[in-house]
């Protein structure tokens, strides 16, 4: 019996349990108001009606406890039998290459991005250092004399502009891969909620505690030896602190 079978049941055994005292009180009744013609047999026989129908809900509410623990206990045992499968099947590999190639994606996105900046200041740096000279010279021909050549500059923050035509601008790589990001969570508040959290902490403790999660992520992060031989000091200690050094042994 299934607890919604057992509960339907203890509601029928109560409303005929309800009804049979509701009998007993009528026939009371008419005995209190002088009707002769309620027997002794008849109340007799209608109490011992009205107390097998309180047995009955009794047995029904017994009932729907067992029914209640026995399918609790069979949703358990399923449950813990899913949970051994899930546990013996699990493989995150598929995870651990998805982080390294979206991780190498992002490096290319910022080296990328880098070198652009990289051009677009160097350039830039030249064009402000020879405004300034221009304008030491010519201090008649106002805040930009670049503009007798058709361009202007800038630093902070770096571009570059061709007057009348258009506008390179250096877009700081940490901008793109926070696009990037953004772009790949967009659309469950969840994750996006998730990705927030995380990146309150540090580069370094980010990398180091969410690896740990996922089985194999944090070894398959790790430099290896011949790799960490030719790093710089610096970088070696960026990378202990994410706990990617070289295992020991």
């Amino acid at each position: 019996m299934t607890p919604a079978d057992a509960r339907e049941a203890l509601a029928t055994a109560r409303t005929e349990a309800a009804e049979a005292h509701a009998t007993v009180e009528a026939l009371a009744e008419r005995v209190r108001e002088g009707d002769d013609g309620v027997t002794p047999e008849q109340l007799a026989s209608q109490r011992s009606l009205a107390e097998l129908a309180g047995l009955r809900v009794e047995a029904a509410e017994r009932k729907l406890a067992q029914a209640v623990t026995a399918d609790l206990d069979a949703r358990a045992r399923t449950n813990a039998a899913a949970i051994r499968d899930l546990v013996g099947a699990d493989d995150t590999q598929p995870l651990v290459d998805a982080v390294q190639a979206a991780a190498a994606a992002l490096a290319h996105l910022t080296d990328m991005a880098a070198a652009r900046a990289a051009r677009i200041h160097a350039v830039a740096s030249e064009a402000v250092g020879i405004n300034a000279e221009l304008r030491a010279a010519f201090p008649d021909a106002g805040p930009w004399p670049s503009d007798a050549y058709g361009v202007r500059a800038q630093t902070s923050p770096t571009s570059v502009t061709v007057v009348g035509e258009g506008r390179t601008a250096a877009v700081p790589p940490g901008r793109l891969a926070a696009i990037a990001l953004a772009l790949g969570i967009t659309g469950n508040r969840g994750i996006e909620a998730d990705a927030r959290e995380a990146l309150n902490a540090t580069t370094d403790s980010l990398i180091q505690n969410i690896a740990r999660e996922v089985p194999g992520l944090a070894d398959a992060l790790k430099v290896s030896a011949e790799d960490w031989a030719g790093l710089p000091e610096d970088l070696r200690y960026r990378l202990t602190q994410q706990g990617r050094n070289p295992a020991k042994g």
